[in-house]
């Protein structure tokens, strides 16, 4: 993966998990979660913006629940034009796909 990486391929506390499911409240770090680099979100201002115009209630400090209508909706407020928003969205896409189909949603698990 480009942007993404597992767990054990983090180096530090400094990412966004990506949560298989509903948060159970007490589990972090689980390796079936995938996990963004606060600097990929923070120098990826598209998928960043359309994170806050899609998910209500979205706060990358935050925990937030993502549901499949969430995540179609983050790709339709994407420009066109910002083809490295789109190219991160679309690595997220092929993990959530599945877990959408599975749970229902997924939940990001913020800094």
């Amino acid at each position: 993966m480009k942007y993404f990486v597992t767990d054990d391929q983090r180096e530090s506390t400094a990412y966004h998990e990506f949560y298989k499911g509903r948060w159970d409240e007490k589990s972090f770090w689980r390796k079936e979660s995938i996990y963004l680099f606060d600097d990929e979100l923070v120098n990826h201002k598209g998928f960043y913006h359309a994170l806050c115009q899609a998910v209500p209630g979205y706060d990358p400090y935050e925990m937030v629940e993502v549901s499949a209508e969430n995540w179609k909706a983050v790709r339709e407020c994407i420009p066109e034009d910002d083809t490295k928003s789109i190219e991160l969205y679309e690595e997220a896409d092929a993990w959530a796909k599945d877990v959408l189909q599975e749970h229902g949603c997924f939940t990001i698990l913020g800094l």
